[in-house]
């Protein structure tokens, strides 16, 4: 059986210290680049980014159980390891969030690593593919503060979660010619205005 099929359906970050661990941008990019098993060697030269840099990321990684290796292969004697994701998801624990000790640092880390994946991938797009990416309705970048009543937000955040949820059952893992990857980046939340936090 090869690791793809052993992949959990989903992975619950619901510790601190695993949050910690998980809201930096290298580690999200490794963790992207893990849905098919890789040697750091690999990793780095697909982020492009030197190997020695890498190592730390890794092992703190594999620590923490975000990743797994699946593979061993000696080379020149010396152990190369092939990693992997453990799961084709993973899902910050909501809970984890509203603990008002460290939400503040949590939150902020969290978005800010979110954030740097999103822009960083759109930047490597536009630079290999010399594209913009949200031209000839091939993407979307759109920000906008909505006002809604309370059942118009819930309404809306109903189907925004059904739509993620679909999207989420799709097999991360298929290597099929017709399929490309392609980046979502979903907020949707109450807003509190400056108008109002100073109230």
């Amino acid at each position: 059986m090869s690791p793809q099929n052993e992949l959990a359906h989903e992975f619950v970050v619901d510790d601190i210290e695993l949050l910690k661990v998980i809201a930096h941008s290298t580690r999200l990019d490794i963790l992207q680049s893990l849905k098919h098993a890789k040697t750091v060697k690999e990793i780095a030269k697909l982020l492009k980014l030197p190997a020695t840099k890498l190592y730390y990321h890794v092992n703190l990684m594999e620590k923490h159980g975000l990743i797994q290796v699946v593979e061993t292969n000696v080379v020149s004697g010396i152990v190369e390891k092939k990693y992997q994701v453990v799961a084709s998801n993973y899902r910050i624990d909501n809970q984890l969030l509203t603990e008002q000790s460290a939400v503040s640092e949590n939150m902020t880390r969290m978005v800010s690593a979110m954030l740097d994946v999103t822009r960083s991938e759109i930047q490597r797009t536009m630079e290999v593919t010399q594209q913009n990416p949200f031209d000839a309705s091939r993407g979307i970048l759109w920000r906008a503060t909505l006002r809604l009543t309370a059942e118009q937000y819930e309404a809306y955040y109903g189907r925004l979660q059904s739509l993620l949820d679909e999207i989420a059952a799709l097999s991360p893992d298929s290597e099929e010619a017709e399929t490309a990857l392609y980046g979502l980046t979903v907020a949707y939340y109450p807003v509190v205005t400056p108008a109002e936090d100073k109230e």
